[in-house]
């Protein structure tokens, strides 16, 4: 759809504290600021922020992240709840905060959730919008840019000035089809159970990280109790060098040191793929990891995963698919935003439990945390029906 808005794509780079606390004395009364951000992560765990991209509706800002060290102003703003922060896929937008200024903004309106909530795609990006609304095709020769660099070139800024100068309209126009359609309430469960999910990665002691490791199920209990701790220690390690988790140890390493429960160098040494910088500078806290891990007592270890999922519980899971796809239909809604595969499959993985010990309310032994909220009334019971 076409518009016949103009937009002001012109910037303002903001370089130091006063004009940044002069700002934010300002827009503190805004009903929303469009937010987006510029860094780099490529060899490292965290993002490194170089640009912080600000669109109040009237002008778009540049927050130069290098050059600013007073923050307070700013963090104020990211929390107010009568501001309304509105990105475009923000997952990656949160990590910099919560890294950069350790915090999670809120309230979060994204609005690639927003077009999915509208059915005008799944993981629709922010060009894709641009065209949608505006028939502007945006460059996007600058995607992979070094904006850790100084300074920074002229196109460079341009084009993240651009990144906030339609959120505002596109906003303005979801908000008003969501409230239209009465989804604004799943939509706002939507972004908060997003944000939440980063609150937890702040609070996070890793504990259950290991869940995450393809393969685990393969393991018993002790050995999964070492995976456990392995995962853990990988996590904090990460974190304090700033490297990807694969940079300190492979999946399949800890996979490997937690079947074999090596209690030697030697042992330690039949793994494939580690090396010898590692075993010389890592090796005996990892040893001292498994032993330690094994020492503990058997009620502290995670019980054992659940399996791949077998012939019968394919077809289940075929058939709830099938109903989960009639029901995207019935609801006018990608099916990707109204149920995950994985979720699926943790509920299946859960039905047999259920079929040997039968509760009054099902839901409390099948319903994975993302189906809690405003997807359990459109599904349940018809999904757990599909699945008998």
């Amino acid at each position: 759809m076409a518009s016949d808005y103009v937009i002001n794509d012109n910037y303002i780079l903001v370089e130091d504290d006063q004009t940044l606390n002069d700002l934010c004395q300002l827009w503190q009364d805004s009903h929303y600021l469009a937010m987006d951000t510029e860094f780099i992560r490529t060899s490292t765990f965290y993002p490194h922020v170089g640009l912080i991209q600000i669109n109040a509706g009237a002008g778009n800002y540049l927050i130069d992240p290098l050059k600013i060290n007073d923050w307070e102003a700013f963090k104020a703003l990211m929390t107010r709840q009568s501001i309304t922060k509105i990105f475009h896929s923000c997952s990656e937008d949160l990590q910099v905060f919560m890294v950069k200024l350790q915090l999670i903004p809120s309230p979060v309106f994204d609005t690639q959730i927003g077009a999915a909530f509208l059915n005008e795609g799944f993981g629709n990006s922010y060009h894709a919008l641009v065209v949608d609304c505006f028939d502007i095709d945006l460059p996007k020769g600058e995607t992979r840019s070094d904006w850790l660099q100084r300074p920074l070139q002229d196109k460079q800024l341009h084009y993240a000035a651009q990144d906030v100068a339609y959120l505002p309209t596109i906003y303005m126009k979801q908000l008003k089809l969501l409230e239209e359609k009465g989804r604004l309430p799943w939509f706002q469960q939507e972004c908060e159970s997003l944000l939440n999910t980063y609150r937890k990665e702040m609070d996070a002691d890793f504990f259950d990280y290991y869940l995450n490791i393809r393969g685990a199920w393969q393991l018993n209990s002790p050995q999964l109790h070492i995976l456990r701790q392995l995962a853990q220690w990988r996590e904090v390690h990460a974190r304090k060098r700033d490297k990807p988790r694969n940079w300190i140890i492979k999946d399949k390493n800890l996979i490997d040191i937690a079947r074999l429960m090596p209690d030697s160098f030697e042992q330690l040494g039949l793994i494939d793929d580690l090396s010898h910088n590692f075993l010389r500078h890592e090796g005996q806290e990892i040893l001292d990891l498994v032993v330690n891990a094994l020492a503990e007592p058997d009620e502290g270890q995670p019980v054992t995963l659940p399996q791949p999922l077998d012939g019968k519980a394919k077809s289940r899971l075929k058939k709830a698919q099938q109903y989960a796809e009639k029901k995207s239909i019935e609801l006018d809604l990608p099916v990707e935003i109204l149920i995950r595969k994985r979720w699926l499959i943790t509920m299946l993985q859960d039905l047999s439990l259920l079929e040997e010990s039968p509760v009054a309310s099902p839901e409390d032994r099948l319903l994975p945390q993302e189906l809690a909220g405003w997807r359990k009334d459109l599904l349940f019971p018809g999904l757990i029906e599909s699945m008998r």
